[in-house]
């Protein structure tokens, strides 16, 4: 499967699932899928969004609209463990459960989400006790659920849940995710964060362009940290910091700038108010990069025509990011 010539889901995988999804009946909703919700009816609620920290961040705008259509019932997110108190500090939703020790197997609920196309994902929804599930079809299991619609992969991770949130008559007022609770934390003036952590290693830039980075900004007097991921080391030379999401949270809130690569962090920042640079080699930023006015990516210049070991990432896209294009791109930010 592709999009914009850029490849977003391993396509033997997708035809194997809808071949077993076309056996067992469930590549078509059910004839009565997408009926009317009684809003009075809907008591408790679960989102389950436990893949990665950076998919429960851009969930926030759909987490505020159905908290907001649903003022009476009681919304629990089941989330990855890291983000757990972080999602508590910021009220993402009346209960945060952190997967899979807290799976919330002996509560009812009346209305569960999912807002990832994988069938997988709606197998795993369906190990709840709900009256009603609301998900996307895209590798099958429509019929896994009450109320479904066609996957939006071509749509902004962000903004795919609000196609599902409309046929529920659950209006999206505000769209660009926002973290609260950093409120009152002061800006330090010219303090750039720099992030090299992602879940995968195509998706990260080369250390050698890290610290000619590094030099380029200690040219220009710009105060830096390193935030460093968990096990790794880090630049002898420049500022560190280890600490859990919150106290990530913390001091994004007050730096000027964060760099990182297409990972939770940017997200987070751009969540936060702070300004964010996402590092993308061959994947396409137009469905991942940091959302709304304060998200900012830089690509190679040339299209990918590596032979790549991963079906969608490349490392060498990642290393032909040249670290002057970035600095370039730093200084027209802080410019502004």
């Amino acid at each position: 499967m592709s999009i914009k010539e850029q490849q977003i889901l391993n396509p033997r995988k997708l035809r194997v699932a809808r071949f077993f999804s076309r056996l067992s009946g469930n590549i078509k909703p059910a004839l009565n899928a997408n009926a009317s919700i009684l809003k009075s009816g809907i008591r408790k609620i679960l989102i389950q969004e436990h893949q990665c920290i950076g998919d429960v961040l851009m969930l926030e705008p759909s987490l505020t609209a159905i908290k907001k259509a649903y003022p009476d019932a009681e919304v629990h997110l089941l989330c990855v463990p890291a983000m757990k108190e972080l999602a508590i500090k910021t009220k993402l939703a009346d209960k945060i459960l952190q997967y899979p020790k807290e799976a919330p197997l002996a509560e009812d609920y009346d209305l569960a989400f999912d807002f990832h196309g994988d069938v997988r994902r709606l197998k795993s929804l369906k190990k709840y006790s709900s009256r009603l599930y609301a998900g996307f079809s895209f590798s099958g299991g429509a019929k896994l659920l009450s109320h479904v619609i066609d996957y939006p992969y071509d749509e902004h991770q962000v903004e795919r849940p609000f196609d599902l949130l409309e046929k529920l008559n659950i209006p999206v007022e505000r769209k660009i995710p926002e973290l609260k609770g950093f409120e009152n934390i002061s800006k330090i003036r010219d303090m750039i964060l720099l992030h090299p952590g992602a879940d995968h290693d195509a998706r990260r830039w080369p250390e050698e362009h890290w610290q000619e980075l590094i030099a380029k900004l200690k040219r220009d007097e710009h105060d830096m940290i390193w935030i460093t991921p968990p096990s790794e080391s880090f630049p002898k030379d420049v500022k560190s910091f280890t600490g859990d999401l919150v106290e990530l949270a913390e001091l994004i809130a007050g730096a000027t700038l964060l760099i990182g690569c297409d990972s939770m962090s940017v997200h987070l920042a751009a969540a936060l108010g702070t300004p964010a640079l996402a590092i993308f080699g061959s994947q396409d930023p137009e469905l991942t990069k940091p959302y709304g006015p304060k998200g900012y990516f830089i690509i190679p210049e040339k299209e990918c025509t590596h032979r790549r070991r991963d079906w969608r990432l490349c490392k060498e896209c990642m290393k032909a990011v040249e670290p002057e294009d970035v600095f370039q791109q730093i200084n027209s930010i802080i410019s502004k």
